[in-house]
């Protein structure tokens, strides 16, 4: 395993160096081995350098998924993500600790992730930019919040494990930067966008302040979310309802179901997760868990809710409907030709079904209209004779 120290040369770059050297007068030589400025590596054996060779990347590939356990300290871990042209689209991270709190934050070029999604509770990010984000579980608090950790033993992962560098960071747990919940936090998920092929390692950093740690990551390939059809954001979910699925918008699921939407998934203009969706409501139906037809977003790009639409009633069709009698309000108990009057079309006296809603009166005949009293969505629908004139109208119905 590498290990980090300082070195001296007798040039201006281990590239026209002819040796390395323990001291600054250059008296010392260095063992015999391979030393490396990260972009070059050069053999020495007795005291003179080798030709170079470029040294091939030292991260773990993406797609690994790796366990982590061990004392208070900081774990660093480089993520290879590829640096072809078709290495680009969200990167999607899968962070679980185990109750004990931990932090976390990510680096990609000069760029700094610390949001993540909980499928407990949602959102979990530092309220400062570029700091770690710790969550956990508050009854196994250490009392991390405005503690200052100055010497942190450092660890990096090696390809197979965590191994002690011989070094040391200090950390400070600023109040904003701790996340904990009532429970632990379960399957944690981060997106870090990825437009360019290069840079293309990740660094990741996790913090565990208390006497020990315990977590999970698996950090996948660069890949492009899956989209699904939506209407564009509404102020409410009964005005999204109204609406027509226009758009095309992008999830990372949590439940790793890509283009169906789950409750606490992050939802993205884009298909690199670089652009989340403005705050309010959206009918996406057939692409929501559950069955459902609407989703809300808060102003993180989380989704926060998820709901039905009352059934949808085109007032331009015509319609079968069916009731008891005995659910009818009879007026007079007027029956036509001996029997109640048939129930079984509408035609439309609203252009919109939110004119329908604000309509509380029946003042037209041969009309169905949606109800708001009683508010469960109970549609009423007038019967008439063949004349037109209204005889009954029921308070429960089922069209079709």
């Amino acid at each position: 395993m590498a290990i980090s120290s300082s070195y001296y040369i007798n040039a201006p770059s281990l590239g026209s160096a002819t040796a390395v050297f323990t001291d600054s007068s250059l008296l010392t030589c260095a063992a015999d081995g391979f030393y490396s400025d990260g972009v070059i590596s050069r053999e020495q054996v007795s005291c003179i350098l080798l030709p170079q060779q470029i040294c091939p990347s030292c991260a773990t590939p993406c797609g690994t998924v790796i366990s982590a356990s061990g004392e208070q300290g900081i774990y660093l871990l480089d993520i290879e993500t590829g640096n072809t042209g078709g290495d680009v689209g969200a990167v999607i991270v899968r962070f679980e600790p185990y109750g004990v709190p931990d932090g976390i934050r990510a680096t990609l070029g000069v760029n700094v992730y610390n949001k993540l999604t909980s499928s407990v509770d949602g959102l979990h990010e530092s309220t400062n930019a570029g700091s770690f984000t710790f969550v956990g579980q508050t009854g196994a608090d250490c009392g991390i919040s405005g503690t200052t950790y100055p010497a942190l033993t450092e660890y990096l992962y090696n390809g197979t494990a965590f191994v002690a560098t011989g070094g040391t960071q200090s950390v400070t747990v600023a109040p904003g930067d701790v996340s904990l919940g009532a429970t632990a936090p379960g399957n944690c998920l981060m997106v870090i966008p990825k437009t360019i092929a290069s840079p293309s390692i990740i660094n990741f950093e996790v913090v565990g302040p208390c006497s020990g740690t315990a977590w999970d990551i698996s950090v996948a390939c660069p890949v492009l979310l899956t989209g699904f059809s939506s209407s564009i954001m509404a102020a409410s979910s009964a005005a999204a309802c109204l609406l027509s699925e226009t758009v095309t918008y992008y999830n990372a699921s949590l439940a790793n179901t890509p283009g169906t939407v789950g409750l606490y998934d992050f939802v993205y203009l884009d298909a690199y997760g670089s652009s989340q969706l403005s705050a309010g409501f959206y009918l996406a139906t057939g692409s929501i868990t559950g069955g459902n037809d609407w989703f809300e977003v808060d102003s993180n790009g989380v989704v926060i809710n998820l709901g039905t639409c009352a059934i949808p009633f085109d007032f331009t069709a015509s319609h079968t409907c069916s009731f008891s009698p005995n659910a009818l309000n009879l007026i007079g108990n007027t029956t036509v030709g001996g029997v109640y009057p048939s129930y079984y079309y509408g035609s439309t006296h609203f252009l919109t079904e939110a004119a329908a809603l604000a309509n509380t009166s029946w003042i037209t005949a041969n009309a169905i209209g949606y109800a708001i009293t009683p508010a469960n969505g109970t549609y009423w629908i007038v019967a008439k004779d063949q004349a037109g004139t209204i005889k009954a109208k029921s308070t429960t119905v089922t069209c079709f």
